[in-house]
Protein backbone atom coordinates (compact mmCIF):
# COMPACT_ATOMS: atom_id res chain seq x y z
CA UNK A 1 0.00 0.00 0.00
CA UNK A 2 1.22 3.42 -1.10
CA UNK A 3 0.51 6.55 0.93
CA UNK A 4 -0.34 9.69 -0.89
CA UNK A 5 2.13 12.01 0.29
CA UNK A 6 2.11 16.28 0.47
CA UNK A 7 3.41 17.83 -2.25
CA UNK A 8 5.60 19.87 0.24
CA UNK A 9 8.05 16.84 1.62
CA UNK A 10 11.22 16.62 -0.91
CA UNK A 11 13.44 14.96 1.68
CA UNK A 12 12.31 11.06 1.95
CA UNK A 13 13.38 9.17 5.14
CA UNK A 14 13.61 5.56 5.02
CA UNK A 15 13.44 2.89 7.51
CA UNK A 16 14.49 -0.81 7.12
CA UNK A 17 14.32 -3.40 9.65
CA UNK A 18 11.36 -5.31 12.15
CA UNK A 19 7.80 -4.95 11.77
CA UNK A 20 6.32 -7.20 14.39
CA UNK A 21 3.69 -8.40 16.32
CA UNK A 22 5.02 -8.14 20.50
CA UNK A 23 3.36 -9.39 23.32
CA UNK A 24 3.55 -6.62 25.97
CA UNK A 25 3.45 -7.80 29.71
CA UNK A 26 3.82 -5.05 32.40
CA UNK A 27 2.20 -3.87 36.00
CA UNK A 28 -0.38 -1.81 33.59
CA UNK A 29 -1.39 -4.99 32.15
CA UNK A 30 -0.64 -7.13 28.70
CA UNK A 31 -1.81 -6.46 24.96
CA UNK A 32 -0.94 -7.72 22.07
CA UNK A 33 -0.11 -5.22 19.52
CA UNK A 34 2.09 -4.45 16.30
CA UNK A 35 5.40 -3.30 16.72
CA UNK A 36 9.21 -3.16 15.64
CA UNK A 37 11.87 -0.85 15.43
CA UNK A 38 11.50 0.13 11.95
CA UNK A 39 7.75 0.60 12.05
CA UNK A 40 7.91 2.99 15.78
CA UNK A 41 10.62 5.05 13.66
CA UNK A 42 8.52 5.43 10.35
CA UNK A 43 5.33 6.49 12.70
CA UNK A 44 6.91 9.30 13.88
CA UNK A 45 8.81 10.66 11.30
CA UNK A 46 5.04 10.39 9.65
CA UNK A 47 4.22 12.56 12.22
CA UNK A 48 6.47 15.21 11.54
CA UNK A 49 5.12 15.44 8.28
CA UNK A 50 8.52 13.96 6.65
CA UNK A 51 8.23 11.96 3.54
CA UNK A 52 8.43 8.26 5.31
CA UNK A 53 9.49 4.65 3.57
CA UNK A 54 9.18 1.48 5.52
CA UNK A 55 11.14 -1.37 4.08
CA UNK A 56 10.98 -4.65 5.95
CA UNK A 57 9.37 -8.31 5.86
CA UNK A 58 6.20 -9.21 7.29
CA UNK A 59 4.43 -12.91 7.65
CA UNK A 60 0.56 -13.57 6.12
CA UNK A 61 -0.30 -13.75 9.93
CA UNK A 62 0.29 -10.00 9.79
CA UNK A 63 -3.76 -8.21 10.74
CA UNK A 64 -2.00 -4.65 11.55
CA UNK A 65 -2.16 -3.24 8.49
CA UNK A 66 -3.50 -0.36 8.98
CA UNK A 67 -0.41 0.86 10.77
CA UNK A 68 1.33 1.97 7.27
CA UNK A 69 -1.44 4.02 6.60
CA UNK A 70 0.51 7.71 5.73
CA UNK A 71 4.02 5.57 4.73
CA UNK A 72 4.91 4.41 1.57
CA UNK A 73 4.85 0.89 2.74
CA UNK A 74 5.71 -0.57 -0.89
CA UNK A 75 8.42 -2.12 0.25
CA UNK A 76 7.15 -4.32 2.95
CA UNK A 77 6.34 -7.32 1.60
CA UNK A 78 4.72 -10.27 2.60
CA UNK A 79 5.79 -13.86 3.01
CA UNK A 80 4.47 -17.34 3.85
CA UNK A 81 5.80 -17.80 7.06
CA UNK A 82 5.47 -16.17 10.66
CA UNK A 83 5.55 -12.09 11.29
CA UNK A 84 8.73 -11.30 13.37
CA UNK A 85 7.91 -12.14 17.51
CA UNK A 86 8.91 -10.63 20.89
CA UNK A 87 7.51 -11.33 24.17
CA UNK A 88 8.72 -8.64 26.60
CA UNK A 89 7.89 -7.99 30.37
CA UNK A 90 8.70 -4.93 31.98
CA UNK A 91 9.30 -4.53 35.86
CA UNK A 92 7.96 -1.64 37.71
CA UNK A 93 10.75 0.37 36.67
CA UNK A 94 10.35 -0.23 32.97
CA UNK A 95 13.31 -2.27 32.17
CA UNK A 96 12.18 -5.03 29.50
CA UNK A 97 12.96 -8.69 29.65
CA UNK A 98 12.72 -10.64 26.44
CA UNK A 99 11.46 -13.66 27.19
CA UNK A 100 10.95 -15.07 23.76
CA UNK A 101 12.14 -13.61 20.57
CA UNK A 102 11.39 -14.93 16.43
CA UNK A 103 13.00 -13.73 13.99
CA UNK A 104 10.64 -15.33 11.07
CA UNK A 105 9.58 -13.57 8.12
CA UNK A 106 12.74 -10.64 9.43
CA UNK A 107 15.37 -13.32 7.83
CA UNK A 108 13.89 -12.22 5.04
CA UNK A 109 15.15 -8.47 5.40
CA UNK A 110 17.72 -7.48 2.37
CA UNK A 111 18.75 -4.89 0.47
CA UNK A 112 17.29 -6.42 -2.19
CA UNK A 113 13.96 -5.26 -0.99
CA UNK A 114 15.38 -1.62 -1.47
CA UNK A 115 14.56 0.14 -4.66
CA UNK A 116 16.80 2.10 -6.34
CA UNK A 117 13.71 4.78 -6.54
CA UNK A 118 14.43 5.21 -2.65
CA UNK A 119 17.93 5.95 -3.08
CA UNK A 120 18.24 9.57 -3.55
CA UNK A 121 21.69 11.11 -2.53
CA UNK A 122 19.24 13.61 -0.78
CA UNK A 123 17.49 10.82 1.10
CA UNK A 124 18.77 9.27 4.68
CA UNK A 125 18.31 5.66 5.04
CA UNK A 126 18.38 4.59 8.85
CA UNK A 127 18.97 0.75 9.41
CA UNK A 128 16.84 -0.48 13.10
CA UNK A 129 18.24 -3.05 15.31
CA UNK A 130 19.18 -6.06 13.27
CA UNK A 131 22.28 -8.24 13.50
CA UNK A 132 24.65 -6.06 13.41
CA UNK A 133 26.46 -9.01 10.62
CA UNK A 134 22.98 -8.26 8.56
CA UNK A 135 23.14 -4.23 9.59
CA UNK A 136 27.21 -4.68 7.74
CA UNK A 137 26.06 -6.13 4.39
CA UNK A 138 23.47 -4.16 4.25
CA UNK A 139 24.83 -0.84 4.60
CA UNK A 140 27.86 -1.63 2.11
CA UNK A 141 25.22 -2.78 -0.49
CA UNK A 142 23.54 0.83 0.03
CA UNK A 143 26.48 2.78 -0.01
CA UNK A 144 27.45 0.83 -3.06
CA UNK A 145 24.44 1.82 -4.95
CA UNK A 146 24.83 5.39 -3.47
CA UNK A 147 27.28 6.37 -2.29
CA UNK A 148 26.28 9.64 -1.05
CA UNK A 149 23.80 8.90 0.88
CA UNK A 150 23.02 9.31 4.53
CA UNK A 151 23.18 6.23 6.81
CA UNK A 152 22.34 5.84 10.43
CA UNK A 153 21.96 2.56 12.22
CA UNK A 154 20.44 1.70 15.63
CA UNK A 155 21.32 -1.41 17.70
CA UNK A 156 19.88 -3.93 20.95
CA UNK A 157 21.78 -4.10 23.88
CA UNK A 158 21.29 -8.13 23.23
CA UNK A 159 23.46 -7.86 20.44
CA UNK A 160 26.31 -6.45 22.29
CA UNK A 161 26.39 -9.13 24.82
CA UNK A 162 28.93 -11.09 22.00
CA UNK A 163 32.31 -9.74 20.76
CA UNK A 164 32.15 -10.24 17.46
CA UNK A 165 29.07 -8.14 17.35
CA UNK A 166 31.23 -5.42 19.26
CA UNK A 167 33.54 -5.65 16.47
CA UNK A 168 31.53 -5.13 14.05
CA UNK A 169 29.30 -2.44 15.75
CA UNK A 170 32.52 -0.61 16.30
CA UNK A 171 33.51 -0.56 12.80
CA UNK A 172 29.71 0.61 11.59
CA UNK A 173 29.71 3.37 14.07
CA UNK A 174 33.13 4.44 12.16
CA UNK A 175 30.71 4.19 8.88
CA UNK A 176 27.33 5.20 9.43
CA UNK A 177 26.94 9.13 9.38
CA UNK A 178 24.76 8.43 12.91
CA UNK A 179 24.99 5.72 15.23
CA UNK A 180 21.91 5.76 17.46
CA UNK A 181 22.32 4.04 20.79
CA UNK A 182 21.09 5.20 24.86
CA UNK A 183 23.50 5.07 27.35
CA UNK A 184 22.98 1.47 28.64
CA UNK A 185 24.08 0.32 24.96
CA UNK A 186 26.90 2.59 25.34
CA UNK A 187 28.16 1.22 28.72
CA UNK A 188 27.99 -1.79 27.26
CA UNK A 189 29.53 -1.28 24.50
CA UNK A 190 32.65 0.86 25.69
CA UNK A 191 32.38 -2.07 28.83
CA UNK A 192 32.40 0.55 31.27
CA UNK A 193 29.50 2.02 33.83
CA UNK A 194 30.93 5.75 33.82
CA UNK A 195 29.46 7.42 31.16
CA UNK A 196 32.10 10.12 30.27
CA UNK A 197 34.76 7.55 30.22
CA UNK A 198 32.35 5.65 27.94
CA UNK A 199 31.72 8.75 25.76
CA UNK A 200 35.91 8.75 25.44
CA UNK A 201 35.83 5.88 24.57
CA UNK A 202 33.26 5.59 21.73
CA UNK A 203 34.56 5.72 17.79
CA UNK A 204 32.13 7.21 15.32
CA UNK A 205 31.64 9.41 12.79
CA UNK A 206 29.17 10.94 14.79
CA UNK A 207 27.24 9.36 17.62
CA UNK A 208 23.77 10.14 19.44
CA UNK A 209 23.74 8.80 22.85
CA UNK A 210 19.69 9.47 24.27
CA UNK A 211 19.77 9.94 28.42
CA UNK A 212 15.80 9.37 28.91
CA UNK A 213 14.53 12.41 30.45
CA UNK A 214 17.82 14.39 30.62
CA UNK A 215 17.94 14.36 26.72
CA UNK A 216 21.08 13.31 24.71
CA UNK A 217 24.69 13.49 24.08
CA UNK A 218 25.83 14.21 20.20
CA UNK A 219 29.14 13.79 19.39
CA UNK A 220 31.84 12.36 16.89
CA UNK A 221 34.85 11.99 14.91
CA UNK A 222 34.56 15.73 14.11
CA UNK A 223 33.71 17.62 17.69
CA UNK A 224 33.56 17.74 21.17
CA UNK A 225 30.86 15.66 23.14
CA UNK A 226 27.74 18.22 23.42
CA UNK A 227 24.67 17.45 26.12
CA UNK A 228 21.07 18.96 25.18
CA UNK A 229 18.48 18.65 27.73
CA UNK A 230 14.95 17.41 27.13
CA UNK A 231 11.75 18.96 26.93
CA UNK A 232 9.83 18.22 29.15
CA UNK A 233 6.33 16.81 28.75
CA UNK A 234 3.17 16.83 30.41
CA UNK A 235 2.00 13.65 30.27
CA UNK A 236 -0.34 11.75 33.11
CA UNK A 237 1.14 8.65 33.24
CA UNK A 238 3.49 6.02 31.11
CA UNK A 239 1.30 3.04 29.95
CA UNK A 240 3.89 1.53 27.51
CA UNK A 241 7.64 2.40 26.66
CA UNK A 242 8.38 -1.03 24.16
CA UNK A 243 9.26 1.47 20.93
CA UNK A 244 10.34 4.76 22.84
CA UNK A 245 14.04 4.37 21.58
CA UNK A 246 12.59 3.41 17.79
CA UNK A 247 10.28 6.99 18.11
CA UNK A 248 13.09 8.92 19.17
CA UNK A 249 15.05 8.23 16.56
CA UNK A 250 12.57 8.43 14.17
CA UNK A 251 11.84 12.01 15.05
CA UNK A 252 15.42 13.15 15.50
CA UNK A 253 16.35 11.91 12.13
CA UNK A 254 13.24 13.25 10.56
CA UNK A 255 13.35 16.63 12.27
CA UNK A 256 17.43 17.40 12.04
CA UNK A 257 17.10 15.75 8.30
CA UNK A 258 14.81 18.98 6.92
CA UNK A 259 15.98 21.60 9.41
CA UNK A 260 19.59 20.86 10.70
CA UNK A 261 18.76 22.16 14.30
CA UNK A 262 20.41 19.59 16.33
CA UNK A 263 18.37 21.64 19.25
CA UNK A 264 15.14 21.13 18.20
CA UNK A 265 15.79 17.75 16.61
CA UNK A 266 16.30 17.28 19.80
CA UNK A 267 13.21 18.66 22.03
CA UNK A 268 11.13 17.46 18.99
CA UNK A 269 12.32 13.82 20.21
CA UNK A 270 12.05 13.97 23.53
CA UNK A 271 8.72 14.72 23.33
CA UNK A 272 7.47 12.49 20.48
CA UNK A 273 8.76 9.98 22.52
CA UNK A 274 7.40 11.03 26.12
CA UNK A 275 3.55 11.28 24.08
CA UNK A 276 4.06 7.53 22.64
CA UNK A 277 4.56 6.25 26.19
CA UNK A 278 1.40 7.61 27.07
CA UNK A 279 -0.38 5.19 25.79
CA UNK A 280 -0.51 1.45 24.26
CA UNK A 281 1.81 0.45 21.43
CA UNK A 282 1.67 3.76 18.84
CA UNK A 283 -1.88 4.60 19.81
CA UNK A 284 -0.46 8.37 20.87
CA UNK A 285 1.14 8.70 17.88
CA UNK A 286 -0.97 7.39 14.70
CA UNK A 287 -3.44 10.34 14.71
CA UNK A 288 -1.16 12.95 14.85
CA UNK A 289 0.15 15.33 12.34
CA UNK A 290 2.51 18.49 12.58
CA UNK A 291 2.81 20.39 9.66
CA UNK A 292 6.03 21.94 10.81
CA UNK A 293 8.48 20.65 13.85
CA UNK A 294 7.84 23.70 15.92
CA UNK A 295 3.97 22.68 15.60
CA UNK A 296 4.87 20.38 17.86
CA UNK A 297 6.41 22.55 20.30
CA UNK A 298 3.10 25.00 20.43
CA UNK A 299 1.01 21.62 20.93
CA UNK A 300 3.16 20.44 24.52
CA UNK A 301 3.06 24.56 25.59
CA UNK A 302 -0.68 24.09 24.84
CA UNK A 303 -0.73 20.94 27.08
CA UNK A 304 1.09 22.19 29.88
CA UNK A 305 -1.64 25.20 30.06
CA UNK A 306 -4.43 22.77 30.15
CA UNK A 307 -5.87 24.40 26.57
CA UNK A 308 -5.40 21.99 23.59
CA UNK A 309 -8.42 23.87 21.41
CA UNK A 310 -7.43 24.10 17.59
CA UNK A 311 -8.42 26.66 14.93
CA UNK A 312 -10.71 24.70 12.55
CA UNK A 313 -7.95 25.11 9.17
CA UNK A 314 -5.01 23.72 12.08
CA UNK A 315 -4.98 20.29 10.69
CA UNK A 316 -2.84 19.56 13.88
CA UNK A 317 -4.41 17.49 16.40
CA UNK A 318 -3.67 14.62 19.24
Amino acid sequence: MVATMDTHQKTTVVFMGHVSVDKVESLIGSRTQPGGGALYSAIAAKALNVKTALVSAIGEDFKFTHCFNGIDSSCVKTYNMPTTKFHIRYNKDWEAHYLKTSTGAGAKITSSLLPSGLLQSSALVHLSPMSPTKVAKIMSDIKQREPNIEMSFSTWIEYIKKARHIRTLSQLASQADYFMLNEFELKALTKTNYLPLALERIKAKRFVVTLGRFGAVLGGRDREPQMIPAMAVPTKKVIDTTGAGDVWNGAFLATHKTTKNLLQSVAIASVLSSIKCSKWGFKALQNLTFKRPSDLVEHVLALKDGNIQRRISDKTYY
